[in-house]
């Protein structure tokens, strides 16, 4: 090659290299213009509550070999993503999950608290001391009417006051089932979003073929599952497409755009409703957030409440009676139907009484209209698990052999005794198998539990069948004395407690129950906050840090105008040579 022709080359190559290094520069001037905008954009959004700044990512260009010089080739932007810590927003959601199940826990015990009135030194403990205090009143009366009635009225009280805490109770435990009810239609609602997110966030991404995130739809995206996570335990993954996939207990709710729907149903197991899958029909394996805290709360808080309200009425029910069938009060009776019902035809154990009798008797007495006795027939009770053990019928059959009396049995089992004489009166005494009071007659209080506990209206409309003597009519006043802080005795049945101490026990193991809530509470939402803080340390935008990046930005726009202007420059010299 000549020199002219090397001189021609070699203008040729710088006049290349100038165009080269505007090329350059432009590039540099179109990555500094969209850091601009990003920087923008995330300072628009600085209030934005959920929103999630964005980075731009730039990577140098590849460099190319000119000569023996191997030469960069400028920057080039390569997306613009989402700041975030993607395990850490796990461990926030996992938080939110265990925060949002505590404060539900937190109000059903509040519920509890409001409703149980003994924390404040009131309710049934009250009630308990208002009707002993009756019967002491009327041991040292025995023979005034007024005491007597008030007796009954103190009954009356206490079994409305059980029976209204059980129903209250009882609402607000289904209060929770509303509670399931609402909680599948959430999870249905953000489900159903969170899959259409998935569709058009691949769409934008291009299957994540594309380096830039689709900011705002990833956003709602990450708002949704966490208000997702609120309601129940989720495990969440992030597919290469950008969908999201979420799981809980090992069962897929979300999977690409396509989602499980969940539906509330009773549960016979549960005693309530319960939320499934509509795919499998089978439960949604929740232990946390709201759904889980609702199924607790039901099942738990007022399941475990009720039941102890249950067993003391229960227990109330059955030491009362079981004193009170035995006695006699200040005249006998003329006709009698029992207040339980049952099975009559099979052995006691199968009658489906509320007590099972036990193995013993109990003595049927005829008197005469002054009380006087006239005959004792001991009626046995048989019940040793065997095929000779007694039935409803048999026992009736017994009663109605004595003469002066028939007994008979109603459709639904209750028992029927009628005196044959007007002048023949019939009562209860010495009932060592509990038979009297489990059947129903001459008791007290009727019903099973604090769903149905009430004062027998047989005594609250004639109040001188009130059981008082275990001796005859007006012989003694025994079987009150039996009665007297009957409610504070220790009873077998219960485990060596008393009806009171029941009552007492759960209130007690109630507060400490609360306290520990409360502290849980307290601790999970703290660490909620705790990660909320760090996830927004690094997500949320700063102003101060995004200012000094648009300084960087314009400067670095100056800086490659200027290289542009000073390279236009030089081209033009050698133009003009």
């Amino acid at each position: 090659m000549c020199a002219h022709e090397r001189s021609v080359s070699h203008f040729r190559e710088t006049i290349m290299g100038l165009f080269g290094t505007i090329q350059q520069s432009k590039g540099a001037l179109d990555a500094a213009q969209i850091g601009l905008q990003v920087v923008g954009n995330n300072i628009a959004n600085a209030n934005t509550e959920g929103y999630i700044r964005q980075r731009l990512e730039q990577t140098p260009a590849v460099a190319y070999r000119q000569g023996n010089l191997i030469q960069g080739h400028g920057v080039r932007a390569t997306g613009v993503v989402q700041v975030i810590d993607q395990q850490l927003a796990e461990r926030m959601f996992n938080a939110k999950t265990a925060a949002a199940g505590a404060d539900s826990l937190s109000s059903a015990y509040g519920q509890l608290e409001s409703l149980i009135t003994d924390l404040d030194g009131g309710g049934l403990n009250e009630q308990f001391s208002l009707f002993n205090n009756a019967m002491h009143d009327l041991s040292t009366q025995p023979n005034d009417a007024a005491t007597r009635e008030f007796v009954i009225i103190q009954g009356q009280t206490l079994a409305s006051n059980v029976q209204q805490l059980r129903t209250n109770a009882g609402e607000l435990q289904d209060g929770w089932n509303a509670e399931l009810d609402d909680a599948a239609s959430q999870i249905n609602r953000l489900t159903e979003r969170i899959a259409q997110l998935n569709v058009e966030i691949a769409t934008i991404e291009g299957g994540g073929t594309l380096g830039s995130d689709a900011t705002g739809l990833r956003d709602q995206r990450y708002r949704d599952l966490e208000e997702l996570a609120s309601y129940v335990n989720i495990n969440f993954q992030e597919q290469a497409s950008g969908n999201v996939s979420v799981f809980v207990g090992g069962d897929y709710l979300i999977a690409d755009g396509n989602r499980r729907e969940v539906y509330s149903a009773y549960s016979e197991e549960r005693g309530g409703q319960e939320v499934r899958i509509l795919d499998t029909d089978a439960p949604l394996k929740a232990t946390g957030g709201k759904l889980g805290a609702a199924m607790e709360a039901r099942s738990g808080v007022f399941g475990e409440y009720v039941e102890s309200l249950d067993q003391m009425a229960s227990a109330l029910i059955q030491g009362v009676n079981k004193v009170h069938s035995q006695g006699q009060g200040r005249t006998g009776f003329t006709s009698l139907v029992s207040s339980n019902t049952s099975q009559p035809g099979v052995p006691l154990g199968e009658a489906e009484l509320p007590f099972e009798p036990s193995n013993g008797s109990f003595d049927f007495n005829i008197v005469d209209s002054d009380g006087e006795l006239v005959s004792t027939t001991r009626i046995d009770v048989r019940n040793l698990g065997t095929v000779n053990d007694s039935t409803i019928s048999s026992i009736v059959s017994d009663i109605n052999a004595v003469e002066g009396v028939t007994a008979s049995l109603s459709g639904d089992g209750r028992i029927r005794i009628d005196s044959d004489s007007a002048t023949a009166q019939f009562t209860f005494g010495q009932d060592t198998s509990g038979f009297v009071a489990a059947a129903g007659m001459n008791t007290f209080f009727t019903g099973s539990s604090a769903v149905d506990i009430e004062v027998n209206s047989v005594l609250a409309d004639n109040i001188d069948l009130l059981a008082i003597s275990n001796g005859g009519i007006n012989a003694d006043t025994n079987t009150l004395y039996n009665m007297l802080d009957l409610v504070d005795q220790p009873l077998d049945e219960l485990g060596n407690r008393s009806i009171r101490g029941i009552h007492e026990q759960t209130i007690s193991a109630l507060g400490r129950e609360i306290s520990v809530q409360k502290s849980a509470t307290e601790g999970l939402n703290d660490l909620y906050s705790t990660l909320k803080s760090q996830h927004l340390a690094i997500t949320g935008v700063n102003i101060d840090e995004e200012s000094i990046k648009m300084i960087s930005y314009q400067r670095a726009f100056q800086a490659s105008s200027r290289v542009i202007s000073t390279a236009a420059e030089m081209l033009d010299i050698l133009l003009a040579i």
